[in-house]
């Protein structure tokens, strides 16, 4: 005896996503994102897609000024090259911290 089984397609649940922009910086997305024939939803969609197959933004963000700044840079360099360093245990990193968050209450 033969059985016949139906197939159905996966249905996926939806959600509607409400979120603000600035209207002259959308004007210019759709403009863009329509050429290439995706309206917002499918940009936001392909966009939330490469989120979560590469577990992070998927291009590079920047700030205006230097990140990191000049400061942060010449820390990093004098760490690397075992300049400037210091011994601390955790508990006196611990004990600053904790007098920092005194001070910042105070």
């Amino acid at each position: 005896m033969q059985t016949t089984q139906t197939i159905r397609p996966i249905q996926h649940q939806t959600i509607n996503v409400t979120f603000r922009m600035d209207k002259d910086d959308k004007a210019r997305f759709e403009s863009i994102i329509n050429d290439m024939g995706l309206n917002l939803s499918s940009a936001f969609n392909v966009f939330a897609k490469a989120v979560i197959r590469e577990n992070a933004i998927p291009f590079k963000l920047q700030g205006e000024g230097k990140i990191p700044n000049e400061e942060t840079r010449k820390v990093i360099e004098n760490v690397r090259k075992g300049r400037n360093l210091e011994s601390v245990t955790i508990e006196q990193l611990k004990a600053e911290f904790e007098a920092l968050k005194a001070q910042n209450k105070a």
